[in-house]
């Protein structure tokens, strides 16, 4: 049976140019990854220099990017987080799923946000990276693109590649909704859960754990 899990990224209220927006008329979005604060071996882009972001969407156009995942050649490199994601991204197999959920501000009142999927990878390859070398990983031409491996020190403990049938959505999915942005939606409490898999609570801080996908096909019907 496929298995899935989801995971965090982008960027958040608590980083410089906050949330990604999202139009709540068609779920159009803007995928607004996180700022780069470690020191990189190479020029990165900025968020100007990503052309899927309006700068009327940022505060801070010329800061450096962290593009992780890339949805170019499809790598994501993953740092330990504690809530289980050792476990679940270590059972993901050839052509199982890794979603990617982020928090997006109301394009028309950013005080307003919601959890959305914006993303996934059918995978590839997982490569266990916690007793390699930096040296090590920058031999994988597979990963060359990826944020960790631009960085003097990679600093990462899994990398994740996804097959061409991988993809950045066009519009999210909603996994809450502006009104209750702590709630998961009722039609995604049965397959979406916890790295346990138990049920999730709503007011819990759900949105920012890795997840359990228990039915993959669920989520990619509705994109």
């Amino acid at each position: 049976m496929a298995k899935g899990v989801s995971i965090n990224i982008a960027s958040s209220s608590q980083d410089p140019n906050g949330r990604g927006p999202v139009d709540p008329a068609d779920f159009s979005f803007e995928y607004l990854p996180i700022p780069e604060k470690s020191e990189t071996r190479e020029k990165i882009p900025t968020y100007a220099e990503l052309e899927w972001i309006s700068h009327e969407s940022i505060t801070y156009p010329d800061e450096p990017v962290h593009l992780d995942p890339e949805f170019k050649t499809y790598t994501y490199g993953h740092v330990k987080r504690g809530f289980g994601d050792v476990e679940l991204l270590m059972d993901l197999e050839e052509r199982d799923h890794l979603f990617f959920h982020s928090t997006l501000s109301n394009k028309n009142d950013p005080s307003e946000w919601m959890t959305a999927i914006v993303g996934y990878f059918e995978i590839e390859k997982v490569i266990d990276c916690r007793n390699l070398s930096s040296s090590d990983m920058r031999d994988m031409d597979r990963f060359r693109k990826n944020a960790h491996l631009k960085r003097k020190d990679t600093n990462v403990d899994f990398l994740l590649s996804g097959s061409e049938y991988s993809k950045l959505l066009k519009r999210c999915i909603p996994l809450s909704s502006f009104e209750s942005s702590r709630g998961l939606r009722d039609e995604f409490k049965r397959f979406i859960r916890t790295p346990k898999g138990k049920e999730i609570n709503d007011g819990s801080p759900w949105f920012r754990w890795t997840l359990k996908v228990l039915e993959p096909e669920m989520i990619l019907k509705r994109r």
